[in-house]
């Protein structure tokens, strides 16, 4: 009977010591051994005050190409045509690379959903995980822009708390 408890133990605490984090989904390519390290999107400051669009963001790194990390930008609420990011840290501003056929739009029942991919060395990524302030802007196809932060005033929003999850998994 102990055999059997410590076994179940000791298989209990090797899944949690492997268990990827929350949202974080890791995966190794059979093919060529590429590892592959995902974030679901998680709300910005957008999706707090129940307006119109909210914004997420989410991430993707790929071990043959580990000097980069991609953004992955998801607007909820409408369709939205996403052309440039540019990313506000502590006041420096960076603009993102758009990834060409890197979005897609859904619509499920009556929910809209557009996504849009876009690259940052990982430097900049690894600035906007220790900033003070981090604020996107993006702009749209239709001559107009969206605003919204990961964090600003000491408060972290969903989005950036995932970012942090997702950093502690990339080599």
């Amino acid at each position: 009977m102990k055999k059997i408890a410590l076994g179940i133990i000791l298989a209990l605490t090797t899944s949690l010591v492997y268990a990827e984090p929350k949202g974080v989904t890791i995966k190794t390519s059979g093919f060529d051994g590429t590892k592959e390290i995902t974030l679901k999107p998680y709300g910005t400051s957008s999706c707090l005050g129940g307006g119109s669009t909210c914004i997420s963001v989410g991430a993707l790194w790929k071990s043959n190409n580990p000097d980069y990390v991609a953004l992955n930008l998801m607007s909820l609420n409408t369709f939205v045509n996403m052309t440039n990011l540019l990313i506000n840290i502590d006041g420096e501003i960076i603009k993102a690379e758009k990834i060409p056929f890197g979005g897609e739009h859904k619509l499920t029942g009556t929910y809209q959903e557009s996504t849009q991919r876009f690259v940052i060395p990982r430097d900049v990524f690894n600035k906007i995980l220790t900033a003070k302030k981090v604020w996107f802007k993006i702009d749209t196809l239709s001559s107009s822009y969206i605003e919204t932060n990961l964090i600003d005033n000491g408060k972290e929003t969903l989005g950036l708390r995932g970012l942090k999850r997702f950093a502690t998994q990339l080599n």
